[in-house]
């Protein structure tokens, strides 16, 4: 007995599923997946590619401090200035930075420190401890020289405004440089 007999869509239906049973060159039209499903998937395998890449490569030690995953980052609406970058890729207008391609002649901060790196001018040096102040406030009852991720997640808009205070060609000054710049020669 013919389940379908007599009803013409469903003879029509086992017909053409019969043909496609018994053909290797009939092509399959699958039940349609939402292109929104598709996206997020292609989105999700790709922050997993990322993610692996991103772990496994011995590059980029001072962003990740900072930004320890692809979602940390992806979950950070940054907006990179030449500062920030310099900041949280450890590279940038530093006496020890130039002085590793031979463009400075010394290491030695302005403040007096040995060397001149974007960790000292984070935390360290005495010529701009007083911006540094608001971000000390902020976090008086944690040591903040550990907690660099936090100051993109939680603290972003202080950091940044903190980054954006700190002149770094002031600070590759020589003290002839600074005393005429001071004294508007």
């Amino acid at each position: 007995m013919k389940v379908h007999a007599g009803i013409h869509g469903n003879e029509l239906a086992d017909k053409v599923a019969k043909e496609a049973a018994q053909s290797t060159a009939t092509h399959y039209e699958y039940i349609r997946i939402p292109k929104s499903y598709l996206c997020h998937r292609a989105a999700e395998k790709a922050k997993q590619k990322w993610q692996a890449k991103w772990t496994a490569s011995n590059k980029a030690a001072a962003t990740k401090q900072y930004l320890p995953s692809v979602q940390n980052r992806l979950g950070t609406k940054l907006t990179l200035t030449a500062k920030l970058a310099a900041v949280l890729t450890g590279h940038g207008k530093t006496r020890a930075y130039l002085y590793r391609f031979n463009i400075r002649d010394d290491t030695r901060c302005i403040c007096g420190h040995n060397y001149q790196t974007i960790h000292h001018l984070l935390f360290q040096c005495e010529k701009i401890s007083t911006k540094r102040q608001v971000l000390k406030q902020i976090n008086q009852e944690r040591n903040w020289m550990e907690i660099k991720l936090e100051l993109i997640s939680k603290l972003k808009k202080v950091f940044c405004e903190f980054i954006d205070t700190i002149d770094f060609e002031l600070l590759l000054q020589n003290q002839q440089q600074r005393d005429q710049r001071k004294h508007g020669m």
